[in-house]
């Protein structure tokens, strides 16, 4: 029998986990022009859940573009990625895509292929560097308003991980896309992200050209009672009877965190599946098997950090969360030198993804990187439950 929880790729259909009021919320926003800022912490399920109403809003007869910042390392790799995911799609074959590039990029040389198993590429990286980078994106960013015009059908646009094009001449960037999508009277925008402290910079300081430009909607983690029918649900339909005092051990101990959640529940699943009943020692016995299969990358993690760094991670571990991570207090129990030096390593830590700070308090964002770090400092501490603040 297949294990029914998934984790570390995009889920559909019934492995994804409640999320009915955001789904609701987000067509609704959408489908009226509402152009929308979606975040929360990585590995929330924010792509998943945007996939989800991109399906819904298809069947309202709107055009759907998803993009992927992500994997854009170049401000011309975004331009080929925003040809790619608009133009393609809504065009379908090769002659109708060159007939809409040459009718409305008549002053731009592009090259299209047909790679081996059909799909069609376009790139403008030759004319990038004729041109420069910045010039052919001013004229790229108009694709959607010319498709909807096209096309006689409103267009919805998805950019996922949008804090980073801040590593591509960030700002400069920002301009030239406000300029661009304030002026496209049928495409509704939807900017999602996980680094909070990026976002907040590009949608939330005055100065910046997209403040106050999409409605901010935070992704919450899923109620816990939801998420408890959900993983007992899937136990059951595998035949594997858990109690739900133990289903309340486990979203205790990942605070319902849903990759992490989903991730436990697997390993649970794999250890469950042939008593055919989950036992309450399972749970320790799946965390450790999660610190074992990690531990090479949470190594090269622990080892990448300079020492106050480590000894700001070996605190929060321990403390799980801290209310203030500049009080004498805190600092002088774990040997932290001074306040300057705490916010240093903070600054680095939250860069890097490593600690988040939210409703006021400061903590290691990866569960299991945070246990490893406790089973190094104290090797018997793994255990459920887990969660508490440190003021």
């Amino acid at each position: 029998m297949t294990n029914p929880f998934k984790y570390g790729r995009v889920v559909r259909g019934d492995d994804f986990a409640d999320r009915e009021k955001e789904i609701e919320q987000l067509v609704k926003d959408l489908k009226s022009g509402q152009n929308v800022l979606l975040y929360s912490p990585r590995r929330y399920g924010k792509t998943s859940l945007i996939l989800e109403v991109l399906d819904i809003i298809q069947k309202a007869n709107v055009t759907t573009s998803f993009i992927d910042v992500y994997g854009c390392m170049s401000i011309s790799d975004l331009i080929d990625k925003i040809i790619q995911e608009t133009v393609i799609p809504a065009e379908g074959t090769l002659q109708k895509v060159a007939d809409f590039l040459k009718g409305w990029l008549a002053n731009l040389r592009f090259e299209i292929t047909v790679n081996p198993d059909g799909s069609i590429s376009v790139s403008l990286k030759k004319e990038v560097q004729v041109l420069g980078a910045e010039k052919v994106l001013s004229q790229i960013l108009d694709a959607p308003q010319k498709l909807a015009e096209t096309k006689k059908k409103p267009v919805v646009v998805v950019f996922d991980e949008f804090q980073e094009i801040s590593s591509m001449n960030g700002l400069s960037i920002e301009k030239t896309m406000r300029s661009k999508f304030q002026n496209h009277t049928d495409v509704t925008y939807l900017f999602s992200g996980s680094r909070k402290h990026l976002i907040d910079e590009i949608f939330g300081q005055e100065r910046r050209p997209f403040y106050k430009f999409a409605k901010p909607f935070p992704m919450e983690r899923i109620p816990l009672a939801d998420f408890a029918k959900f993983i007992s649900r899937k136990f059951t339909q595998t035949d594997i009877s858990i109690n739900p005092s133990t289903i309340k051990l486990i979203l205790n101990f990942t605070e319902g965190h849903p990759y992490f959640t989903q991730q436990l529940c697997h390993e649970i699943w794999n250890i469950a599946s042939e008593t055919k009943k989950v036992k309450k020692k399972d749970l320790t016995e799946a965390v450790k098997t999660i610190l074992y299969q990690h531990g090479d990358y949470f190594t090269r993690i622990w080892d990448s950090l300079a020492l106050t760094q480590r000894k700001l991670m070996s605190a929060l571990a321990q403390e799980n969360k801290v209310a203030s991570v500049y009080s004498t207090s805190f600092i002088e129990k774990h040997h932290l030198v001074s306040a300057s030096h705490v916010k240093k390593a903070i600054d680095y830590l939250e860069r890097e993804g490593l600690v988040e700070h939210s409703d006021g308090t400061h903590y290691i964002g990866d569960i299991l990187l945070n246990e490893w770090i406790k089973s190094k400092i104290c090797p018997n501490s793994t255990q459920i439950p887990r969660n508490h603040v440190k003021k």
